[in-house]
C-alpha cells in the first residue's frame, strides 16, 4: 500500500484549528449565541428562471437570502445564451456584494449543446399478461400509458407463465417474430426515455468530457470576476438510485462483463428467475455493476480530472449516484446528503459523511425541503415544523445545510419567518460542527451501520480507499492526514480473496482489526483464525449486534433511559479548546437519559441550546468515574436535539 502525503489535502486540519482560534479568540459561547456572518451560514437552493435573471427577479430573492441568515445560495439557471450568460454574471456578482458564496447546477451552455449534445436516458419497462382469445389467437391488449416522445423501444420479450424451470430458450424475442398461440404469456417491454429535467448524458465519456471542459471554460472566461472567489463549487444531478442509468454501449460493456446477451437478461430485471434464482440474481447484480464502472469511468473520473482540477468542488446527491455511498465522498468533494425518514436513505446518509471524514471533506451537504417534511408531534411547539428533520441531517453527518425552498423564498410573512428562525437554528448548529475536527480513532469498512458501533464516532472507507493508504506504527493514515488505529471489518467484506489479503496486510502492519460478524455464523471464526495465522496481528471477533463495546476501545459516549422506545444519535468533535457532543433525541416523546461520555478535558459539561442559544452548567447526576470518563443525567424533550460542550 502507497500513499502520497502531499499539503493539498492538509487544509482539513488547517481549517480546523483556525475555527477553533478564531472562535477562541472572540469566545465562542457568545458567538453561538450571536452567530457571526461566517462560512457557518446554511445554503438556500434558488431557481433562476429566464426572466428572473433578465430582470431583478433574481437580485431580490439573494437579498432575501441574506435576510433569512444564508450565507450561500445554489442557483440553478436555465440553458444559456448571451442573455443568459449576462443574467448570470449580474447575480453572481450581486451574490458577491451581499456576502454570498455560490454554486451553480450544472447546465447546458447555449442552445446548441442543448439541442445535440446527448441527454441522460434511463430504463422504463411494462408488462402484460396474454391470453389465447376464443378463436386461440393471443393478442395484445391496447397500452394505456402513452410513451413520451424520447421513448425508444431496446426489446419485447414474451416469458411463458406456468413454467417450472425457467431457461433463456423459453424466451420468445417478440421484436424477431410473433408470439406463440398456445398458452399464456407474460409480455415485457423494455426502452430507454430521457430523463427529466433534461441533462447531459454523464455515461457519454466523451461528450460528458466535452461538456465538462466547455462549461468550465465557458464560467471562467465569463464569471472573470466571481470564479473561484464567489462561485465555488457545481452541482450535478443525476438519476435517483430507484432508476437504472441507459449508456449508449451499455450492451457491449454488459456482454464484456458477465458473457451474456443483454436484451435476453432484461427479465431478470423485473424479478423473473430466468435460468434459475442464482443466475437472475447474477444477471441483476452485473447489470447494477456495469452502470457503476461506466459512471466510475467516466462521471467520477472527469469531474475529479476538471472540476476539481479547475479549483471548484463538486457536489451530487447521494441517491442520485448509483455507486456505494463512501465512494460519492471520494468522488465529490461536497457530497450531499438527503433529508429522509427512510432507514436506508439515514444509512446511505451515514457512510457518506463517514467516507467524507475519512477522506478530509471540508463540507458535507445536507438537502432538505421543509415543504416535503412531514410534521412531527412536537412541531406544534416549534419555531419551525422541520426542526426534527435537520436534526436528523446532522445525526447522519451533514456539516452545512443546503434548504431547497422549492425554487424561490416565498413572499408569505409566516413562512418566511419560519425559514428565518431555522437558519438561525442552523448556524448555531453549524458553527459548533464545523469546529475543529471529527473525532474518529478507528474507521469501518462495512456495507450497512452495526449496532455494535452505536457509541463509536467512528468513520468509514471502502477497499479502493484503504488499498491507497498507507500504515505506519500501527496507524492508518489517509492523503488527508486522518489516521485510525483501528479498522472494523464486516465478515461479509471478507468474502472477497482481495479484500482479506488486504486486511491481512494492515493487521500484520500493527493495527488492530475487529471482524464483525452474525452471532449465528461459524464462518467468522475461520476468518479470525486466518488472519491470526497469517497475519500475526491483533485480531478480534466481535458479534455485529450485540450491546458490549468492542473490546479493548472506549466508546465515545453510552447511553441508557427507562423510557421505552427512547433513541440518541450522536455527532463527537473536538477542537483545541473543547469537545462537542451534538445529542438527538429520535423519539417523539421526552425523557430522561444518562449519557457516559469520553474524553472530557476538564470533566465540566455544559448544555448549549441551539434553539435558543441558552448555555448552562449540566448538575443532574454529574460523576467523574475513575477512567476519566464523565456521566452526566440529561433530559431531552420530544424530538429535541442539544450539545453537551467540555472545556479542554
Amino acid at each position: 500500500m502507497t500513499v502520497n502525503l502531499t499539503g493539498s489535502c492538509a487544509w482539513f486540519t488547517r481549517l480546523g484549528c483556525a475555527l477553533a482560534v478564531s472562535a477562541c479568540g472572540t469566545e465562542l459561547d457568545e458567538q453561538f449565541r450571536a452567530p457571526p456572518p461566517n462560512a457557518a451560514r446554511p445554503c438556500i437552493s434558488l431557481t433562476a428562471d429566464r426572466e428572473g435573471l433578465l430582470g431583478e427577479g433574481v437580485g431580490r430573492q439573494l437579498e432575501r437570502a441574506r435576510d433569512i441568515g444564508a450565507g450561500g445560495v445554489l442557483l440553478a439557471v436555465p440553458t444559456a445564451d448571451e442573455a443568459v450568460w449576462e443574467g448570470v454574471a449580474r447575480a453572481l456578482d450581486r451574490a458577491r456584494q451581499l456576502g454570498l458564496e455560490t454554486g451553480l447546477t450544472d447546465f447546458f451552455i447555449s442552445q446548441d449543446e442543448a439541442a445535440s449534445a446527448p441527454h441522460a436516458k434511463k430504463w422504463v419497462w411494462s408488462a402484460e399478461t396474454v391470453r389465447p382469445a376464443s378463436d386461440g389467437v393471443p393478442r395484445m391488449t391496447p397500452r394505456v400509458a402513452t410513451p413520451p416522445d424520447s421513448y425508444r423501444s431496446v426489446t419485447c420479450q414474451a416469458v411463458p407463465v406456468g413454467v417450472t424451470e425457467l431457461h433463456p430458450h423459453h424466451l420468445v424475442d417478440l421484436s424477431a417474430q410473433s408470439l406463440p398461440t398456445g398458452g399464456v404469456w407474460r409480455v415485457y417491454r423494455f426502452g430507454v426515455v430521457d430523463a427529466e429535467p433534461p441533462r447531459i448524458d454523464p455515461y457519454d465519456g466523451t461528450a460528458f468530457f466535452r461538456h465538462v471542459n466547455q462549461w468550465l471554460f465557458a464560467c471562467q472566461s465569463r464569471l472573470k470576476q466571481t470564479y473561484g472567489s464567489t462561485l465555488l463549487w457545481v452541482h450535478l444531478s443525476g438519476l435517483p438510485r430507484t432508476d437504472m442509468a441507459w449508456a449508449a454501449d451499455m450492451p457491449e460493456t454488459f456482454l464484456k462483463r458477465s458473457g451474456l446477451g443483454l436484451t435476453r437478461s432484461l427479465p431478470a430485471w423485473t424479478g423473473v428467475a430466468v435460468g434459475g434464482e442464482a443466475t437472475a440474481a447474477f444477471v441483476r447484480q452485473q447489470m447494477a455493476q456495469t452502470v457503476c464502472t461506466l459512471w466510475r469511468e467516466r462521471c467520477g473520473k472527469t469531474v475529479d480530472e476538471l472540476v476539481h482540477e479547475a479549483g471548484l468542488d463538486a457536489g451530487i446527491r447521494v441517491d442520485q449516484a448509483p455507486v456505494d455511498p463512501v465512494e460519492v465522498a471520494w468522488r465529490f468533494r461536497r457530497p450531499i446528503l438527503v433529508g429522509s425518514s427512510r432507514a436506508a436513505a439515514r444509512e446511505a446518509n451515514a457512510r457518506a459523511a463517514g467516507g467524507a471524514r475519512t477522506l478530509g471533506r471540508r463540507v458535507v451537504m445536507g438537502w432538505l425541503a421543509p415543504h416535503e417534511v412531514e410534521p412531527s408531534p412536537a412541531a406544534v411547539l416549534l419555531p419551525f415544523p422541520w426542526k426534527h428533520a435537520l436534526d436528523g441531517l446532522y445525526a447522519d453527518g451533514a456539516t452545512r445545510l443546503l434548504l431547497d425552498v422549492g425554487g424561490a423564498l416565498p413572499s408569505d410573512d409566516t413562512a418566511f419567518r419560519s425559514l428565518r428562525d431555522g437558519c438561525l437554528y442552523a448556524h448555531r448548529c453549524q458553527l459548533l460542527l464545523q469546529q475543529g475536527v471529527p473525532v474518529g480513532d478507528l474507521v469501518v469498512w462495512a456495507e450497512s451501520p452495526l449496532p455494535v458501533l452505536a457509541g463509536y464516532s467512528a468513520d468509514a472507507v471502502n477497499g479502493v480507499m484503504l488499498a491507497a493508504a498507507s500504515v505506519k506504527n500501527g496507524r492508518i493514515l489517509f492523503e488527508s492526514e486522518r489516521e485510525y488505529t483501528g479498522l472494523a471489518v464486516a465478515e461479509p467484506v471478507l468474502r472477497h480473496a482481495e479484500n482479506e489479503r488486504l486486511v491481512r496486510m494492515i493487521a500484520a502492519r500493527g493495527v488492530r482489526v475487529w471482524l464483525l460478524t452474525e452471532e449465528a455464523e461459524d464462518g467468522g471464526a475461520s476468518v479470525v483464525s486466518r488472519l491470526t495465522q497469517l497475519a500475526g496481528g491483533d485480531v478480534a471477533r466481535v458479534p455485529a449486534h450485540c450491546s458490549d463495546p468492542l473490546p479493548g476501545i472506549t466508546p465515545d459516549m453510552v447511553w441508557r433511559t427507562d423510557t421505552a422506545g427512547f433513541q440518541v444519535r450522536f455527532v463527537h468533535r473536538r477542537s483545541a479548546t473543547h469537545e462537542f457532543y451534538f445529542l438527538v433525541n429520535e423519539h417523539t416523546e421526552p425523557g430522561r437519559v444518562t449519557c457516559v461520555f469520553r474524553d472530557t478535558g476538564k470533566g465540566v459539561p455544559e448544555r448549549w441550546d441551539p434553539l435558543t442559544g441558552e448555555i448552562g452548567r449540566v448538575e443532574t447526576d454529574v460523576r467523574r468515574e475513575a477512567d476519566g470518563r464523565v456521566t452526566a443525567s440529561i433530559f431531552l424533550g420530544a424530538q429535541d436535539a442539544c450539545f453537551i460542550v467540555f472545556g479542554r
